[in-house]
């Protein structure tokens, strides 16, 4: 029994062998195929291009999936559909007719697992020596095809031939069309080859000669092809001849193209020889050009400098592209350009607006600072009320000048006046956020006081005071504050008169406020809505009655980073203005004093620094215009009755005002505490 299933598993190998070398013959056959088109495609392709990894990848890929597929259907498949030993002894049963059905009775009989029960245990013994001794009698494998083994070797062969002879033809070419195929970076071998010597810079205008050093098997009889194209422009072609021989065997081949200025990229065929895609490129030498250019306003010095002594920069987005934006009185520009080469002269032209808005042009400037490798300088120039802009020439070591002179807009700050507004009056409102009256809502202390008559005190005022409380800004600066006044007498027509029209005081008087200077590091930070500082009324009780007579006139704010910006740009105070000495001004002289009815009207008058300065210098010229709050600050003068009513319903006002954000609180507080 074991010499008969030894013969049908024998058998059985020897089967799947033949189906093996019939499927890896084709197998081979069409994978080898799949490969050499895929070779000679690549081989082509590059003879005229680069060919791209994509496409390389692409064609691997295709064929690693054709590979794949093959073999589950030549190979595995194949394999797995082998008939097995019950099958063969069938086969063999059918072949050899002396069997007579006792192979596969024997196998299945003697097989584990068999269903013998009824059955004779002598039959069975008889029946698997029976079929032992026939299968001793004849060979098995005799009844094996091996036909697909032959044509196996037919279909093989002759791909094996055609690979064999290609790689002893061209060994390198074959290994590198195979290492291209895995995606590795090899070279086409070509018979010519191809090196550009041609000069990368030409003048502009000027006739071209394209020039390629060829090596390997060239004569003097080709004529190859020249491919230039110009920058968005198609490509031409010109012919590429021989031109001479070096002595290390070279030869030099030349292209001449037509005059041009403009740049082009070049590539160019010689019998199988090209250059690679990575085409050469031949520019023209520009005139100088400014790449990059950056203005920054120099501050003047009105609004102070750095501890260094230097001036204060402003760079915005618009001095990225070389232009200035609201540059203000008496500042100065750098300007800082690059350039696309290195240049032997750059002249800086500022740019004024003259008569007939005709424009003039100022010295020429040369640049304080140049690089040492000519590609940028620096100018500095100051500006006045008429420029407008700047332009920039450049020459450079060939004596090329720029083509169009570089040019960019300055545009001065309009001359508006600073802007100021008066505050609300405060009454207990501490300045200081800790302290118990410097919380809550500021509405709360906010009281527009009327001006009260007190008679009959010998000596003292018999008008209180007005709280002015004001704000101020300016580009150029704070300078100077007044207080322009005047007092229209009850009854009387008010000449519609604005301080701005009556620089000479005819009816309005100037009171000048004296600037303060304070260390903000011992009496705190400004609060602008109180015009104090906010320990102003430090080491005052409560009950004192010095709070409501502190003042600061006018303080400047410092800057928030003395290194970078200046200060005093922003101002503000608060200033108890006495109506006790007030006189009306009257035609006969006597001026008498204020009576109930009458009206206190005053503006604030704020000059910026440049306006100082031009003062200080003396400058011929109309004064500068001071800024004015927009609507002027009115008190009627009231009596003690009507001024302790008004006292009165102010009070309560406020307890309404105070009742009604007490109950939004709780509400808001109960909104947010679970319920019970």
């Amino acid at each position: 029994m074991n010499s008969l299933i030894w013969q049908l598993r024998s058998w059985q190998l020897r089967e799947r062998l033949v189906r093996l070398a019939w499927g890896g013959a084709r197998w081979f056959a069409v994978v080898a195929v799949v490969l050499g088109f895929a070779c000679l495609a690549d081989w082509l392709y590059d003879r005229q291009s680069d060919v791209p990894f994509a496409l390389r990848i692409l064609l691997s890929g295709f064929q690693v999936g054709i590979a794949a597929g093959l073999a589950y259907l030549f190979l595995i498949r194949p394999w797995s559909k082998t008939p097995g030993i019950d099958d063969l002894a069938f086969q063999a049963e059918k072949a050899i007719p002396e069997f007579d059905h006792r192979l596969v009775t024997a196998l299945q009989l003697n097989r584990r697992g068999a269903r013998t029960q009824g059955m004779s245990t002598a039959l069975i013994a008889e029946v698997t020596r029976e079929a032992g001794e026939m299968a001793s009698r004849h060979r098995l494998t005799k009844l094996i095809d091996y036909t697909p083994a032959v044509w196996a070797l037919a279909v093989a062969l002759p791909i094996v031939l055609a690979w064999g002879g290609f790689i002893l033809a061209k060994p390198t070419l074959a290994i590198v069309l195979l290492k291209r195929q895995m995606l590795l970076n090899a070279e086409i071998p070509r018979s010519v080859q191809l090196e550009n010597v041609t000069p990368e810079i030409w003048p502009s205008g000027s006739e071209v000669e394209i020039r390629y050093r060829v090596t390997g098997e060239w004569t003097e009889t080709m004529t190859g092809r020249s491919f230039v194209k110009p920058d968005q422009q198609p490509e031409d072609e010109y012919p590429l001849a021989y031109e001479s021989t070096a002595a290390d065997g070279s030869a030099t081949f030349l292209c001449k193209l037509p005059p041009s200025s403009t740049g082009f990229v070049f590539r160019a065929r010689l019998g199988d020889g090209r250059t690679r895609s990575k085409t050469d490129r031949v520019d023209f030498e520009p005139p100088p050009q400014v790449q990059k250019v950056t203005a920054t306003q120099l501050l003047p010095s009105y609004l102070g400098t750095r501890k260094d002594g230097s001036s204060y920069e402003r760079l915005d987005e618009s001095g990225g592209r070389g232009e200035i934006v609201n540059a203000l009185p008496l500042s100065g520009i750098r300007v800082e350009a690059k350039f696309n080469k290195a240049v032997k002269e750059a002249l800086l032209v500022p740019i004024e607006r003259g008569e007939g808005n005709r424009e003039v042009e100022g010295k020429k400037r040369k640049p304080i600072d140049v690089a040492e490798d000519g590609q940028s300088a620096e100018w500095v120039f100051p500006t006045n009320s008429k420029t407008v802009g700047y332009r920039i020439e450049l020459t450079d070591h060939r004596g090329f000048k720029i083509p169009a002179p570089f040019r960019r807009g300055i545009r001065m700050l309009p001359d508006e006046p600073p802007t100021v507004e008066f505050k609300k009056e405060t009454t207990l409102r501490n300045p200081d956020p800790n302290s118990y009256y410097g919380k809550g809502d500021l509405s709360l202390y906010q009281w527009d006081y009327p001006v009260a008559f007190v008679p009959g005190i010998p000596g003292e005022s018999d008008t209180g005071p007005i709280q002015v409380l004001y704000a101020a800004s300016s580009e150029l600066g704070i300078g100077r504050v007044n207080i322009a006044y005047r007092v229209i007498p009850r009854g009387a027509d008010a000449e519609n008169l604005h301080p701005r029209d009556d620089p000479t005081g005819r009816v309005f008087t100037r009171l000048p406020l004296t600037k303060t200077t304070a260390n903000l590091s011992k009496v705190g930070k400004w609060v602008p809505e109180l015009g104090l500082f906010e320990k102003s009324w430090a080491g005052f009780s409560d009950s004192d009655p010095r709070r409501f007579t502190t003042q600061v006139e006018f303080f400047a704010l410092p800057s928030p980073d003395a290194e970078t910006m200046p200060g005093e740009l922003t101002a503000g105070g608060r200033y108890f203005f006495q109506t006790g000495g007030l006189r009306k001004r009257s035609a006969d002289g006597i001026n008498p004093k204020l009576e109930i009815g009458d009206t206190i009207e005053m503006y604030m008058e704020v000059f910026d620094k440049y306006s100082v300065f031009l003062e200080g210098k003396k400058l011929a010229g109309p004064p500068r215009p001071a800024g004015y709050t927009r609507e002027a600050k009115r008190k009627t003068v009231i009596s003690e009755d009507d001024y302790r009513l008004f006292s009165y319903q102010q009070l309560e006002s406020q307890k309404k005002l105070q009742d009604k954000l007490r109950a939004i609180a709780n509400d808001q507080r109960s909104v947010f505490q679970p319920k019970k």
